[in-house]
């Protein structure tokens, strides 16, 4: 009777709004989830990163381009767990701690710090505009498509805004109270969401500017000689240590990978004049969509104009602030980018989204308005939600490895290229797989970027150094290693074959593609799909490392 009574308290006291949109966003964020099978497809996946052995965790990274600390969470939270399993039921090695059970246990920890998100969003809402606002903010994000295509990877994109929101949410406390607490947590978590994506590091600027609101009055000898401000921002390095330590037992690695990321992210492309302030929005179109950009872009300017124009609530200044604090910091930052990826401004939208607040608290009376509103961007995003799963779910990569597991005959030999399935991880898959070299086209087009540069030539021949195997891609070769059959993905040949740079610095993989595509080497073409073209109302309009073809050859004559 105690326990029943206790839950229906806790439950009572869970908004029912909230606990909509956590169902909601559970169920779009399950469907598809499937995706890959026994693997996950995303370049820039970071949960299996430390997955194989246990004593991979002991071993400094081999790079630290990207942070490691999603490595290290997936780590404990999913290999360690299942090893245990094995261990304990004497179940053969890394029979669950690889293939399907893995990878659907690491997208569920995805899935359950995008949950988190939309609590932490929903909390901090609430405690900055109310309730009625905190549920209008959370019921849009959790239904938005592109955080939903997001939670399907295993980068660290979802893990670094659940990261960032945290240590926001105790930014927050600092404004309110200025608790020595808040500042050792704020501090910690926000050195935990850096060591999970660099990027991250801006929501430190919410420790300082909530330290000086939590002052009413502006004392600046009090506010910038604090011993708590001081344990705050020395616990953003303590953070970052705790969950990146070869960051320091191995900084010259860490150093120069840290230099060469910060240098060349932004102009991965090529691209190197030009910023990306417009393009920053038309992110946020790809994540939540054309009706909620225009809606929440009018809300946002409403909120700016109510907090400092009208003043119509003098307590709205303090929330604003900070929260503009970290956006206005992130924008400049990444608008300067002459390249800018939807990934990079996922984990800030929230911030943006937040600002409304005063917006809707000053409709929250025309309850037809905020009705139909909600309405028109809810039903959108489910719609556009559920094409989210479906697209994975179609992915054709899927249906290869159903007709490699049924037509290509044991022990044979293959060759295939980035971005197609590992063939001898599905069940009952065994085959001579042998990679294409991977040939990604930065090094020599770093080179013309940075030839003025020796100290940029020096990093780029120690990252990009490696030997590119261009006699690979020729036919004389491909006689020569006369593999039964050839798997190749566009997303791999796709650059080469594209008007870009990779086709003018690399004639010979072009000519090497086309001619294996028309048929005039001695090989077929036994496979052949494409992903379907969503509708063109829906968004997001792109998914990362998702519409693609895939082609499997055999050898003339083989299949008679």
């Amino acid at each position: 009777m105690y326990k029943n009574r206790l839950f229906k308290s806790i439950y009572a006291k869970i908004d029912s709004f909230l606990i909509l949109s956590l169902l909601t966003g559970l169920i779009f964020c399950v469907y598809g989830i499937t995706w890959g099978q026994v693997e996950s497809w995303n370049g820039d996946d970071m949960s299996f990163e430390f997955f194989g052995s246990l004593k991979n965790i002991f071993h400094s990274p081999a790079w630290f381009l990207k942070p490691p600390f999603h490595g290290y969470f997936n780590f404990f939270l999913c290999y360690a767990p299942l090893r245990l399993i094995e261990f304990i039921f004497n179940l053969p090695k890394n029979s669950l701690a690889s293939g399907f059970i893995a990878l659907i246990w690491s997208r569920t920890l995805t899935i359950l710090l995008f949950l988190g998100s939309i609590a932490l969003i929903f909390q901090i809402t609430k405690r900055f505009f109310g309730v009625f606002a905190a549920r209008v903010i959370t019921l849009v994000f959790a239904t938005s498509a592109g955080f939903i295509a997001y939670s399907h990877f295993l980068t660290t994109d979802i893990p670094v805004m659940f990261w960032m929101l945290l240590a926001f949410y105790f930014s927050q406390n600092i404004s309110f109270t200025g608790k020595s607490f808040d500042y050792i947590l704020a501090g910690f978590f926000t050195g935990i969401a850096t060591a999970t994506k660099y990027n991250a590091l801006a929501i430190g600027i919410t420790i300082v500017v909530a330290h000086a609101l939590s002052f009413n009055q502006l004392a600046w000898k009090k506010i910038l000689l604090s011993k708590k401000l001081f344990v705050g921002l020395i616990m953003i390095l303590l953070g970052f240590l705790f969950a990146n330590p070869f960051a320091l037992l191995n900084y010259p690695t860490f150093l120069s990978d840290f230099w060469y990321n910060y240098v060349t992210t932004p102009i991965y492309n090529g691209k190197v004049t030009g910023h990306s302030y417009w393009k920053f929005f038309r992110c946020f179109q790809e994540l939540i969509g054309l009706p909620s950009l225009i809606i929440f872009s009018i809300a946002f300017l409403v909120s700016l104009y109510l907090t400092f124009i009208k003043k119509d609530k003098h307590f709205y200044i303090k929330p604003i602030f900070l929260l503009l604090s970290v956006f206005l910091l992130y924008y400049y930052k990444f608008g300067s980018f002459p390249r800018l990826e939807v990934r990079f401004v996922l984990p800030i939208l929230p911030f943006w989204l937040m600002i409304s607040g005063p917006f809707w608290n000053k409709v929250k009376p025309n309850r037809m308005l905020v009705l139909s509103l909600l309405i028109i961007l809810m039903g959108y995003n489910t719609v556009s939600s559920f094409y989210v799963g479906k697209r994975f779910l179609e992915d054709p990569r899927m249906l290869a490895q159903n007709w490699v597991q049924k037509n290509i005959p044991e022990f044979s030999s293959i060759e295939s290229t980035l971005y197609t399935p590992n063939w001898n991880i599905l069940p009952k898959v065994k085959l001579k797989d042998e990679r294409f070299p991977t040939i990604l086209g930065r090094k020599k087009m770093f080179e013309n970027i940075f030839k003025d540069n020796l100290f940029m030539l020096r990093l780029i021949q120690m990252h990009e150094g490696k030997v590119e195997n261009l006699n690979w891609y020729t036919l004389e070769a491909l006689i020569k290693r006369k593999p039964e059959y050839i798997a190749i993905n566009s997303l791999y040949f796709g650059r080469f074959l594209n008007k870009n740079n990779k086709e003018i610095l690399y004639p010979e993989i072009n000519i090497f593609f086309n001619n294996l595509i028309q048929e005039k080497y001695p090989y077929e073409i036994v496979f052949d799909r494409e992903s379907n073209k969503p509708p063109s109302w829906i968004y997001p309009e792109y998914i990362d490392t998702l519409p693609n073809r895939i082609i499997i050859f055999a050898r003339k004559g083989l299949r008679e």
